[in-house]
């Protein structure tokens, strides 16, 4: 399966969607917004949203991280940011991390940020992916062992890529025609047809326990639970439930017990060993007085 699609910001200017949707495209891909120069929302990312959806077209979103993103704390705050400019919209092709602007200098503070930002817009009810160039990105800036959890869009021209080899997006070119755009624009193709989002939901005595537990990170954080479980979001949410939690496991990127239970002495005394209990504190009520998971 290959479906034609492309990506624009501002940079397009004003887009006739009528003729976008004439040529072929099936799924566009849009700037809402980024860090790079203060925090801003693209100014063509309201009309690009209405008009390429009025027109059939399936969208999804990115958010250029700026130079700074190089931490949890910087990556959620940019989440915060996009979520705060996607607010109310659906998307039918994931909500990307765009990471070019930190350096290969920062490499683990990079994939920090970048797994903070998809658990963030992830806990908010979107599917999450990575953009990134082949080599400059994924390779040298981003450690893609701790990436395997998220969707890739990987931008490499000349040929396809070689070192992110597992992706569902690839970015081919920067120089695509297309009618119905002045000038150049990145132009895509996807190997996976998105449906809209489906949000998994992970209740347990009165909270969402979104904020610690992802199935894909518990499955990839644990080769055991890997092994015996792969995907099976059930099988891993029911693992968490009986055994994870009183093994102190880490199933989220914004949560470790060990962690939480040391920072606050006040939780310490009340639930002692009880391990469940932090968990369930954290999304029950520290989530929301701002305390912090790791």
């Amino acid at each position: 399966m290959e479906l034609r699609g492309i990506d624009v910001s501002s940079w397009q200017g004003l887009i006739d969607w009528k003729k976008v949707k004439a040529s072929g495209v099936v799924f566009a891909i849009l700037k809402a917004g980024g860090s790079d120069a203060g925090r801003y929302k693209d100014r063509y990312f309201e009309k690009n949203y209405a008009e390429a959806r009025a027109n059939g077209i399936k969208v999804g979103a990115y958010y250029f991280n700026g130079r700074a993103c190089t931490s949890y704390e910087a990556g959620r705050a940019d989440a915060n940011h996009f979520l705060s400019l996607i607010s109310g919209k659906s998307f039918d092709y994931p909500c990307y991390s765009d990471l070019e602007a930190p350096t290969s200098a920062t490499r683990n503070g990079n994939t920090d940020a970048v797994i903070s930002f998809c658990e963030t817009v992830k806990s908010a009810g979107y599917k999450t992916g990575v953009y990134a160039s082949d080599i400059s990105g994924f390779k040298n800036r981003l450690d893609m062992s701790r990436l395997s959890m998220y969707d890739k869009w990987v931008a490499r021209y000349g040929s396809s890529p070689k070192y992110a080899t597992v992706f569902q997006v690839w970015q081919y070119s920067s120089s695509g025609i297309i009618d119905g755009i002045k000038g150049k624009c990145d132009v895509d193709i996807s190997y996976c047809d998105y449906s809209s989002p489906v949000i998994e939901v992970y209740n347990l005595w009165g909270a969402d326990f979104a904020p610690v537990f992802n199935p894909e990170f518990y499955s990839n954080f644990y080769p055991d639970l890997k092994q015996a479980f792969g995907d099976d979001h059930s099988a891993l949410w029911v693992h968490f439930q009986t055994f994870g939690m009183n093994e102190a496991r880490q199933a989220s990127a914004e949560f470790n017990v060990t962690k939480y239970r040391d920072r606050y002495p006040d939780l310490e005394k009340a639930y002692g060993d009880n391990l469940p209990l932090y968990y369930w504190h954290y999304c029950y009520f520290g989530k929301k007085e701002g305390r912090s998971g790791l």
